[in-house]
């Protein structure tokens, strides 16, 4: 009996190949894409889920109140871990992870490698890590002892067996002692090695700011608002003398524990690891049910759509005896075969996705195979009894005796339900055009919007993190400054977008109080303003030849005279960062942020402290020059640069990202909507193929035929724009609260998103509508 459904199903499909591969192909599409963004929101859900003891290991921050406005740091003291483990039971072991600016050399190959790390010995008892060689209790219990990853051993060793081999970083030799695997892409804290380091040294608790990652094993489930409250006490015990001893009025600290599921998408504080927006895997996580739903639903309706096709041979085969059930049976293998095709289609296209969608979000989504056939087998038992069940019961309920008589006028009573998915899908299509154009008005406003400098052939070149090195930079820039390639060069902080920017008390007077703040600052010389061709608004730009400008001299932004409340900034006196003196002049606001973000108040002073960046002005063509003079300055050191207008671009990649996706949604979401519109106006026109055929006879034109067949469909989009537009303008507003420079969402995005919506419902029925007005009435009308 099952082989004869079988039989029966697939020749019905192969009869009806258009409708077979509207079927197929929009189920297919949908469900490869819901699979997909599945992956992706469970890559996203799962950050750092790898560790055996993941749900009893949290992240210990920073939050640091200030007299004027308070920092949230990601990173913590020294001294935390050890008093976590020595005087608080329910800690089974701390752990710190402290970043460096490492200069890797093996044999002859030197690179500046990022992602490296001082660590405990006893790291691996927290961590998981997946060990390819050396013994995780060991690996680290030595001085001078190094794990590194398996990129690691392969780039500079050329293998993954590398134990034993010795490497120098920052000049300081270390032995590998062990190699894991490298860190999935879900992991929040990457890492290309870790060093042994003893951090018993350390004597102070703000000696050195807050330098590491501490991290926690809690002995079992923690109770994170009892723990914090313990260490608030800690603070008072420790911190709060060592503040009162440096004479620092209004500041506190207090340390918050993260869980390290939430470690991820932890917003707002300082020196903290790249992370994600819950937002967004909602948002996908929604977008993947809808795309799922919509499929479904337009097999049914396409299903459903063919029903009059169909309804004879029902009639004929319960004429014949067949039972309901055995009709269902009938209907539900067809289904299934369906579903089976369908699903092998997806796994193609899923297959197929998956590494440009890495690509394109630079993560590592795969699939096991027993993962894979778990999924595929849900999905054809999901689609065989979602979308077989429905068509199956309508169609074999149909009476015999009406259906043998051509009196079909019952079929329209679930017509409302078609009616209703294409609502919903054209709803959700209008509020993706509309998200479309909002998102690419705001970017080409973002990309069109003056940053206040110049980025145009600026390259920005990291000096080494060792204080002789930096002392020799001078030299280098006097050596660039002699090639008349060279337009000029400064040595500083420089200006990167994504730097952490050092951070400092200033004081001033205003309104006859003294007052103290907290204040970005950046370290200058006198090239720095001309040579990005800022603006300066009063006053004048710093001096070499005045050593009264290199220890008392100030400059500062628009956002920091607004703050100060001062109406004259020149000749203002203020101190800070070790100078002591007054305000020269004032530049003009520009922003060394992210446009997410608005200007924050800014000083700039001479640099006091041995630069950190070499920033010049070249064309690119001429880099070679730079490289050969850095080799003969810095022959131990990499050379690596970037040029400024491409760091400006990565801040908005994220955006650009949602963009390229939002895209890639509108389309597939126009595309699936559009089948079950087609399904839908194959309906109508077969259900009103005798009306056709009567108003031809009596000399409808084909014009006035297609307009009536056409105005059902232009009702519904209509109703779709009515219930999109709100939903479009709160979503869309929403996102854009997250810059701090935006559009304003205007009326003619709503009318040009109908007006496309319209433009693509009207062309997918217009082939139904023309098909049956030039049908020939003498066919429709041959049983009458």
């Amino acid at each position: 009996m099952l082989r004869n459904y079988l039989t029966i199903a697939w020749r019905n499909l192969r009869r009806n190949r258009l409708y077979t591969t509207l079927t197929i192909g929009g189920l297919a599409i949908g469900l490869a894409a819901c699979l997909l963004m599945f992956l992706y929101v469970k890559h996203e859900f799962t950050f750092d889920g790898y560790h055996s003891n993941a749900d009893r290991i949290a992240r210990i921050t920073t939050s640091l109140k200030t007299p004027e406005a308070p920092m949230s740091v990601a990173s913590s003291p020294i001294l935390l871990a050890d008093v976590l483990t020595r005087n608080y039971p329910e800690v089974e072991a701390a752990v710190r992870f402290e970043p460096l600016s490492a200069t890797v050399q093996y044999v002859d190959k030197l690179f500046n490698q990022p992602d490296v790390f001082y660590a405990d010995p006893d790291a691996f008892n927290v961590f998981s890590y997946d060990f390819l060689a050396g013994d995780p209790l060991e690996a680290l219990a030595k001085p001078n002892s190094a794990v590194v990853t398996e990129s690691f051993a392969q780039k500079y060793v050329g293998r993954t067996n590398a134990l034993g081999e010795l490497f120098q970083c920052n000049k300081k030799t270390y032995q590998i002692t062990g190699v894991i695997a490298d860190l999935p892409s879900n992991a929040d804290l990457r890492i290309s090695a870790l060093l042994h380091k003893d951090f018993s040294t350390s004597t102070s608790w703000l000696g050195e700011d807050f330098p590491a990652y501490t991290f926690v094993l809690f002995r079992n489930q923690p109770n994170i608002p009892a723990f914090e409250q313990k260490l608030a006490l800690l603070s008072q015990t420790y911190i709060q003398p060592e503040f009162k001893q440096m004479g620092a009025e209004g500041y506190a600290v207090r340390f918050q524990t993260e869980p390290l599921a939430d470690v991820h998408f932890s917003q707002g504080k300082m020196a903290d690891t790249p992370k994600g927006n819950r937002q967004y895997g909602y948002l996908f996580a929604f977008l993947a049910a809808f795309v799922f739903a919509i499929a479904i639903l337009n097999y049914i309706n396409l299903l459903t759509a063919r029903a009059t096709n169909r309804a004879k041979e029902v009639g004929i085969r319960k004429a014949n005896g067949a039972m309901r059930g055995q009709l269902i049976g009938q209907f539900l293998s067809e289904s299934f075969l369906l579903s089976l095709l369908t699903v092998s289609l997806a796994v193609g296209l899923l297959l197929i996705a998956i590494p440009y969608f890495n690509t394109l979000l630079q993560i590592r989504l795969s699939i096991a195979w027993t993962d894979g056939l778990l999924m595929a087998a849900v999905a054809v038992v999901a689609t065989t009894i979602l979308g077989g069940l429905y068509p199956a019961f309508v169609l074999s309920g149909y009476d015999s005796a009406n259906v043998l008589r051509g009196r079909f006028g019952h079929f329209g009573k679930g017509l409302w339900l078609r009616r209703s998915i294409t609502v919903f899908q054209f709803t959700l299509t209008v509020a993706m055009i509309v998200g479309v154009v909002v998102i690419r008005s705001q970017m080409t406003y973002l990309q069109r919007l003056s940053l206040g400098f110049s980025t145009d052939q600026v390259l920005t070149i990291p000096l080494p993190d060792d204080s002789l090195a930096r002392a020799s930079a001078p030299a280098l820039a006097n050596t660039l400054r002699q090639r008349s390639e060279i337009t000029d060069v400064t040595l500083g902080s420089g200006l990167q977008p994504d730097a952490i920017l050092p951070v400092g008390t200033t004081f001033f007077r205003a309104n006859g109080k003294k007052r103290e703040v907290t204040s970005n600052y950046f370290f200058i010389d006198e090239r720095f303003v001309p040579l990005l061709n800022m603006k300066l608004i009063s006053g004048r730009n710093l001096m070499s030849t005045s050593e009264a400008d290199r220890t008392g001299a100030f400059l500062v932004n628009e956002a920091f005279v607004k703050m100060a409340g001062w109406q004259q900034a020149v000749g203002q006196d203020i101190e800070g960062f070790m100078h002591k003196g007054k305000v020269v002049g004032v530049v003009k606001n520009f922003n060394y942020r992210s446009l997410h973000n608005p200007v924050e108040p800014l000083v700039l002073v001479y640099n006091t402290l041995p630069p950190a960046n070499l920033t010049l002005k070249l064309r690119p063509e001429h880099l070679p020059i730079v490289q050969t003079a850095w080799k003969s300055h810095y022959p131990n050191v990499p050379f690596d640069y970037s040029f400024l207008d491409e760091s400006v671009d990565a801040q908005y990649r994220k955006d650009r990202l949602m963009m390229t996706l939002f895209n890639g949604f509108a389309v597939l979401t126009v595309l699936v909507s559009c089948l079950g519109l087609f399904g839908l106006s194959t309906y109508t026109a077969e259900q009103r193929t005798k009306e056709i055929g009567i108003r031809k006879v009596l000399g409808a034109s084909v014009t006035s035929i297609v307009a009536l067949l056409s105005k059902d469909t232009l009702k519904l989009v209509l109703i779709a724009f009515v219930l999109a537009s709100p939903l479009a303008w709160y979503v869309m507003n929403q996102w854009l609260h997250d810059f701090a420079y935006k559009i304003d969402i205007a009326w003619w995005m709503f009318v040009l998103a109908g007006i496309v919506t319209i433009g693509i419902a009207l062309l997918t029925v217009s082939f139904q509508s023309i098909r049956a007005a030039l049908t020939n009435p003498v066919k429709s009308l041959r049983s009458e």
